[in-house]
């Protein structure tokens, strides 16, 4: 597990699917009609699947969990909806809330790009294919489908998304299927003014969210994010370098990623990556979520501009990544024993001064492994008797 200790880049580039400064949009098609909305099944519990909720608030629970929840293993990712974790039942649109009980049809290539230019568009209950490029402020996509694919792979496919939020832009996507189809980077590539996501299934893509830094247009590009009650899983390597990542940022701030489900395997980079090569990264709470696997879950390093790694310069009087808080989340051992492959946190003692973490330290409370109880609040789990890592 080398990338993140060699994935400093050039300000072009990213380390879990390095992307351009600013990805351009193929040309728009116009909108045609889809066939296929059967795909979408009506939720086990749309009500409270369909509470819409403030981004401080998790979805409330129907009643008492089942014991199984509480111990975590198999039974528990087979039935997430049932533990009040987000997953396959309680994402993506909520069909009693859409006419008929369906969704209207809106088909095309699915490498098309459908632009949206228009403040206050709302794109309500659709099946769409191709991909979707927001050029607008305060648009929203709820209640649909979103599947789309590059016809790129590997590098080629840096910065595709199904959804982009483009500079100047800002969307809330709720309750949304978004599926990369192994064909894209992203579900959703923020690099606009705000972004929120509630209840989505994302799958299929490199990496789930990813708040890109494009200075060039703003120094506040990819901030201001909201990433609740959402479900990330089914991930490619066949897109940007293969790195796997749940959400990933080279520079953001003002943050919140809370209680969503990031279902990583340990072949994955990490559940929720950030790091600082672009721009710094500041102000991100990083709470209630369900997360196993990856190399190490969680990565929040400063490496601008080095990370103090063998033959790697100091990171001090670079970008910084600091007050990145994790706060009662769930780490399952349902991939591996230490959670990732190596760990939970990705953290190097001997690369001074901020041993692979945080320019200001790691910033932990109340994080525990599901399966063990075992608290990780001040370094990584143990397994088999060991140390992870």
């Amino acid at each position: 597990m080398t990338a993140a200790a060699v994935c400093w880049l050039a300000l072009v580039s990213a380390c879990s699917g390095p992307g351009p400064a600013r990805p351009t949009a193929s040309a728009t098609s116009p909108r045609v009609a889809s066939p296929d909305a059967s795909r979408v099944s009506p939720l086990a519990a749309p009500a409270v699947a369909a509470a819409r909720r403030s981004p401080s608030a998790k979805p409330a629970s129907p009643g008492p969990a089942p014991a199984y929840c509480r111990a975590g293993g198999t039974r528990l990712w087979a039935n997430l909806a049932a533990c009040d974790w987000p997953g396959p039942t309680n994402t993506g649109p909520v069909l009693s809330q859409c006419p008929g009980g369906r969704l209207t049809s809106n088909a095309g290539s699915l490498g098309r790009t459908i632009v949206i230019s228009s403040d206050n568009t709302v794109i309500s209950c659709e099946n769409i294919t191709g991909m979707i490029d927001i050029q607008a402020q305060n648009v929203t996509i709820k209640n649909s489908i979103v599947t789309s694919n590059s016809g790129e792979t590997g590098d080629n496919a840096n910065g595709t998304a199904d959804i982009k939020v483009d500079d100047g832009a800002s969307a809330t996507i709720d309750q949304v299927t978004i599926n990369g189809d192994d064909g894209v980077h992203a579900c959703i590539w923020h690099q606009g003014t705000k972004l929120t996501v509630d209840a989505v299934n994302c799958y299929g893509i490199n990496d789930g969210i990813f708040s890109w830094a494009d200075s060039s247009y703003s120094s506040t590009t990819g901030d201001d994010f909201v990433i609740k009650n959402s479900y990330f899983h089914g991930f490619t390597t066949a897109t940007a370098n293969g790195h796997e990542d749940g959400y990933q940022t080279e520079g953001a701030s003002a943050g919140v990623i809370e209680h969503n489900t990031y279902q990583m395997t340990t072949d994955a980079d990490s559940a929720i990556a950030i790091w600082d090569s672009l721009k710094s990264s500041s102000d991100i709470t990083v709470s209630d979520n369900l997360i196993t696997g990856g190399g190490f879950a969680i990565y929040a390093e400063d490496y601008n501009p080095g990370d103090s790694g063998p033959g790697d310069p100091s990171a001090v009087g670079g970008f910084s990544t600091t007050q990145i808080t994790f706060t009662g989340n769930a780490f399952s051992t349902y991939a591996a024993g230490c959670i990732g492959q190596y760990g939970v946190w990705f953290d190097r003692p001997t690369w001074s001064p901020y041993d692979g973490g945080p320019t200001d330290g790691w910033h932990r409370s109340g994080n525990r492994v599901l399966e063990t109880g075992e608290n990780v609040d001040n370094g990584n789990p143990h397994a088999n008797g060991g140390l992870c890592q």
